[in-house]
């Protein structure tokens, strides 16, 4: 029987990565067919250091990885409280992997081995995420250079994170882009850099999580209740005391409370004060269900928005980034509103607009559409394992 060896982000510790790496699984299971995640750890090597010293240089790596680690580690290291819930979050995270993730290879370690244990593989897919990032395209992981000429490879709803690649990187991108069977990304913008980067066309398909439709979620996913009274779920990632302020004041007018999930990846001030709840113990099923039984939600997250789309939510949408900061990623935010019609959803300063009817019949729809155009592209792209 044919082998796939898949690369995706299915231990990082985000929800979002964790969920639509799952539901990425669950879509090949459904086709039949024989997949294992590769697991791969690099040699810390002089060849490995000198490779990586360009990253130094790079203000995305500095600003993405560098600053927002170091940052963590020292508010860490200065709330013993805020160390506890990190770990409290992680371990739920953990949790989620372990029982979830059971199609995995053995560990590879050094790229040499990576190389040769690649063979084995029929294809090789890299999954979705922000995995073909500047930041991090050097590591010749998720760009596939690993694989053999011979071997077919294939993206899956692979994103750049950003809408434009300096000029620097752009014969690496050309490189392995050309080395590509199937192309296909996330957002539009990404279909235009693989075509201003290569000559190879890539098609616009629907992130994993949309693989699955509601009933999908509801087998993968049972439901629990998690509060028993009425409330709104706030899940913000970005550092706004602005937009925090205006859910704060929509649910006072509402009489509902706040139930919020603070982002982990780096310290933020602004949530100290905000929200009436703020679970530590939520894992990727719990974020789900904080979704599936919230009156409303908001977000400036795009998962956090997918599935508010997909449990027909009253939602709002916030802008995480500015659109001139170098690590923009609203991209993805941009793509998901303007392919399904819901640029409404964009807070403009009215957080009323929240009750403004969204037409769902139309909004699923569509998505239905762009979920079968993006099975069709499966197919094409695993013919060989039919």
């Amino acid at each position: 029987m044919k082998k796939l060896g898949i690369c995706v982000c299915y231990q990082h510790r985000n929800y979002g990565s964790q969920l639509q790496s799952y539901a990425t699984t669950v879509e090949l299971k459904k086709r039949g067919i024989d997949f294992e995640i590769i697991r791969y750890k690099k040699k810390i090597t002089p060849a490995l250091l000198l490779k990586s010293l360009p990253r130094l240089f790079n203000p995305v790596f500095i600003n993405d990885r560098v600053l927002v680690r170091y940052q963590k580690k020292l508010k860490l290291l200065m709330h013993p409280q805020l160390k506890q819930n990190n770990n409290i979050r992680n371990s739920c995270l953990a949790k989620f992997s372990k029982e979830h993730f059971t199609s995995l290879s053995p560990m590879y370690y050094g790229y040499d081995e990576l190389c040769k244990a690649a063979e084995k593989y029929d294809a090789v897919m890299v999954g979705s995420d922000q995995l073909w990032a500047p930041s991090g395209i050097t590591s010749n992981f998720y760009n596939l250079m690993f694989a053999p000429d011979i071997k077919t490879k294939i993206s899956y709803a692979a994103s750049f994170g950003v809408s434009q690649i300096e000029k620097k990187y752009h014969s690496l991108y050309n490189q392995f882009l050309s080395r590509m069977d199937f192309i296909s990304v996330r957002e539009n913008s990404g279909k235009k850099l693989v075509e201003s980067l290569s000559d190879k066309s890539a098609e616009v398909v629907v992130d994993p999580v949309l693989l699955l439709d509601k009933e999908d979620w509801d087998r993968e996913i049972p439901d629990r209740q998690l509060y028993d009274e009425p409330y709104i779920f706030a899940y913000l990632l970005g550092k706004s005391a602005e937009y925090r302020n205006a859910v704060t004041e929509f649910a006072r007018k509402k009489g509902l409370k706040i139930v919020t999930s603070h982002h982990m990846d780096s310290y933020n001030k602004a949530d100290e004060n905000f929200g009436d709840y703020a679970p530590f113990d939520v894992g990727p099923a719990e974020f789900v269900n904080l979704i599936r039984n919230a009156e409303y939600v908001f977000t400036d997250s795009f998962h956090g928005s997918v599935f508010s789309m997909l449990y027909k939510k009253k939602f709002l949408v916030f802008n995480r980034y500015s659109d001139k900061s170098i690590s923009s990623k609203n991209s993805r935010i941009d793509s998901l509103c303007s392919n399904y019609g819901l640029s409404d959803r964009r807070f403009d300063g009215n957080i009323d607009a929240v009750d403004n009817e969204i037409d769902f019949d139309t909004v699923h729809k569509k998505v239905e559409n762009h979920r079968a155009k993006s099975r069709a592209f499966l197919d094409r792209a695993l013919r060989d394992f039919a």
